[in-house]
């Protein structure tokens, strides 16, 4: 998979994960950021399911 094709699914997980997290109210601050967190990381997971955060990471730096 190219880097420009793994920079678009992420870049459109985070959209995802910002629009739901933002769909709705929060009672911190943390909490939201967490599940922005999972949200992303779900979205990520599914896109990409044979890549490790650490290959992810190498190949977007």
């Amino acid at each position: 998979m190219h880097k420009q094709d793994i920079k678009t699914i992420v870049d459109a997980a985070s959209e995802t994960a910002d629009s739901i997290v933002g769909a709705r109210q929060w009672t911190t601050a943390e909490d939201a950021s967490a599940m922005h967190d999972v949200i992303f990381w779900d979205v990520i997971s599914k896109q990409l399911p044979n890549m490790s955060i650490a290959d992810l990471l190498s190949i977007l730096n």
